[in-house]
Parts: structure tokens; C-alpha cells; sequence
């Protein structure tokens, strides 16, 4: 047990950080998640199921409830962070990222 809570410390500090207006931010998180082997493909899977789901089309703001739960997931699983403190700005690069991928 102690020796996962050192691991999940050593995680959290690899998980670039940057600062804008107060709020961190994190700015390849998007990418990196896109590009994972295992959260890439749900987190595509999850916006095809969203097209069928709504022909008319997405809106970008509900891109937290779309992939908070993945975004959550994935910096839980990968750097041992269970709330990610601004996580919305991750939701919102991830929704662009994959509307480029779509388009």
C-alpha cells in the first residue's frame, strides 16, 4: 500500500501544468489522451455514439458531459490524479481534437 501511494505522488508529478488567468491548465493532455492505445479509441467510440445519438449535431458545450468521465479516468489511471482541478479546459481540447478528426 505504501509503495502505490509513493508511485501515484511520482505520477502526479509528471503531469505538465501551466498556469493561465489562476486556473491551471494542461496543455497536451488532450493529445496524449487521444493518442493512448486504450482511451483514444473509447473516447472516439464514445463520439460516434454521440453523432448517431444526435444527427442534428453536438454542441461544444456540453463537451464536459461527453468526456469528463474518460479525461477523469484516464489522469486517475495514468498520473494518479482523481480530481483534476480545471478539467473542463481538457474536455473542451479533447472535443476540438476530435471534431477535427471527424470533419
Amino acid at each position: 500500500m505504501n509503495r502505490k501511494n509513493i508511485a501515484v505522488e511520482l505520477n502526479t508529478e509528471t503531469l505538465p501544468t501551466v498556469e493561465i488567468n489562476g486556473k491551471p491548465t494542461y496543455p497536451c493532455l488532450a493529445q496524449e489522451i487521444l493518442e493512448d492505445k486504450v482511451f483514444g479509441p473509447r473516447v472516439l467510440r464514445r463520439l460516434n455514439h454521440l453523432l448517431m445519438a444526435h444527427p442534428n449535431g453536438l454542441s461544444e458545450s456540453g463537451h464536459d458531459w461527453y468526456f469528463g468521465y474518460l479525461v477523469c479516468a484516464y489522469t486517475q489511471t495514468h498520473y494518479g490524479v482523481k480530481n483534476l482541478l480545471n478539467y473542463p479546459s481538457v474536455t473542451k481540447n479533447l472535443f476540438v481534437l476530435c471534431t477535427q478528426q471527424v470533419a
